[in-house]
């Protein structure tokens, strides 16, 4: 099957580079790559699932990219407790869409919420047949992060 894209549609591959998730060497772990996708799953699934009504709020792909990096490297250490059995579930938070996003209203808020919660079941569920393991070897250094192809 092919899939053709328009150019002028852009999706997280295109728009969120792999750079922004390390400052070092020893920061390209599985863990940061994993954020990475999730940034990346999360703005592909607002822009599918909500992108007109965010155009409405004149939402940039470029803005929506920069919360989609900032949500997945907020949520960090989230992260670690639900792969660690500390917490049972992943949970956004409505405060910080409100904080990032200030003009929304409640029921644009909700649809980011749900957006962000697929994007974090697709992943999550895309994890259990991934090789790489991510997850359950968070702290391991990750060579994907070497790939020029992605940058």
């Amino acid at each position: 099957m092919v899939v053709r894209i328009k150019e002028k549609e852009k999706y997280g591959i295109s728009t969120i580079k792999p750079t922004l998730f390390y400052s070092c060497e020893s920061e390209k772990t599985k863990l940061n790559w994993f954020c990475y996708e999730l940034s990346m799953g999360m703005y592909d699934n607002m822009k599918d699932n909500i992108g007109k009504k965010l155009k409405k709020y004149k939402i940039s792909d470029e803005v929506l990219a920069e919360f989609s990096i900032y949500m997945s490297k907020k949520i960090r250490d989230v992260i670690l407790e639900v792969i660690s059995g500390k917490s049972g579930e992943m949970c956004f938070f409505y405060e910080v869409i409100e904080e990032y996003f200030p003009n929304f209203n409640d029921r644009m808020v909700n649809k980011m919420l749900d957006a962000l919660s697929k994007a974090w079941d697709e992943l999550r569920s895309f994890c259990k047949t991934c090789p790489v393991r991510c997850l359950s070897e968070s702290d391991v250094y990750c060579a994907m992060f070497n790939n020029k192809d992605l940058f």
